[in-house]
């Protein structure tokens, strides 16, 4: 058994500390959604507007956005995780969004940032969030496209940290987190179920190969999806913790892009010769290799769960990703895990159950 998320933070510390661009202004939350549920706020997006989101987002979140008054509208995404611009643009014309949210998915960098026809058929006020929850930023190489571009990570989900960042320019935000005694009893429960889950992803590892070891990854599991489903439940937004915020700017940015890029090789050559009726992979450049929060397949949707069964019964708890999203219904999507606290024996463990039902399906 492996710990499936982001464990042993040393591994992913350096002792030279990060500086942020003069131009750049940095703000600290608890989670993503106390970070935009602050932004709404303050940038004063009235209730009922319309927030348009792709295919492919998180459910929970879509349901906050409409528990805080906001209106939920969506455009396409391919199965190759994919909008074109005539997509997007036809959804904007169609919806007239007040804000509008470009997921990089999986940590793939989004095609509408690489061609950006589409800017000219918004409003200049229009909010655009650049939803980065699967990637590392590195707030050197960010660029904002227009007015009231906000950048928003999740820390947790790339490292073992707690927190999401916010980048703007300095003009955009033009405010500060909230008070750390704001929404602080939430703050405290999401904080002690997250290091509850660390702890049990620690365990699990220290554990491996022993039936501990399984019971763990069921307790950080089910830490995981308690604290994941109280986060953005509050309507007072909450900062982050002081102390997470001040070790998220020793993030060894390079350590991590260099391991990264050389586990998505491995994974590329292992599994080379995977059936495509069974296993899909999806299309990324070669400078992503060094930015995806995982290495994702998608399984199609009529034998997914039992793949996702057998897969279960080999050790590894995997869970289909985003799996209340509109585009999981069409299709499904797993991880198979990547960063610096992942070993060799795990990979090897990934790969050879892989390629089994690869052998076996078909």
């Amino acid at each position: 058994m492996m710990s499936l998320k982001p464990i042993f933070l040393f591994r992913y510390l350096k002792f030279k500390k990060n500086t942020v661009p003069e131009n750049i202004k940095r703000l600290f939350y608890l989670s993503y959604e106390d970070a935009l549920w602050d932004i709404l706020d303050k940038k004063q997006v009235g209730k009922n507007s319309v927030i348009l989101v792709p295919e492919l987002f998180c459910g929970d979140v879509e349901n906050n956005i409409i528990n805080h008054g906001y209106k939920i509208a969506y455009y396409p995404v391919s199965n190759k995780l994919k909008t074109t611009d005539e997509q997007l643009v036809r959804s904007i014309k169609k919806y007239k969004p007040a804000v509008l949210i470009i997921f990089h998915a999986v940590g793939i960098t989004n095609n509408l940032f690489r061609k950006t026809s589409w800017l000219k058929n918004i409003d200049e006020n229009v909010i655009l969030i650049e939803d980065c929850v699967h990637k590392i930023v590195d707030q050197h190489k960010t660029k904002f496209l227009k007015k009231n571009h906000f950048i928003i990570d999740s820390l947790r989900k790339v490292v073992p940290l707690q927190g999401s960042v916010v980048y703007g320019q300095k003009d955009d935000l033009n405010f500060a987190e909230p008070s750390f005694f704001q929404s602080s009893v939430y703050a405290t429960k999401i904080t002690v179920l997250w290091m509850t889950m660390n702890i049990f992803w620690v365990l699990t590892q220290i554990f491996s190969g022993t039936r501990l070891s399984v019971w763990f990854a069921d307790k950080a599991n089910r830490s995981m999806k308690i604290g994941y489903d109280l986060i953005g439940d509050n309507f007072l937004p909450a900062r982050g913790s002081f102390v997470f915020s001040f070790l998220q700017q020793f993030i060894d940015f390079e350590k991590i892009k260099k391991t990264k890029k050389r586990q998505v090789e491995f994974y590329e050559k292992k599994l080379s010769n995977l059936s495509s009726k069974i296993f899909q992979k999806v299309p990324y450049s070669k400078s992503d290799k060094s930015e995806l929060i995982a290495y994702p397949l998608i399984l199609p949707i009529d034998n997914a769960s039992k793949i996702l069964r057998l897969i279960h019964h080999q050790g590894l708890m995997f869970n289909f990703e985003l799996n209340d999203s509109v585009w999981s219904r069409k299709q499904k999507m797993i991880y198979l895990p990547l960063g610096p606290h992942i070993t060799e024996r795990n990979f090897e463990l990934v790969v050879s159950t892989i390629l089994k039902f690869n052998h076996f399906l078909l």
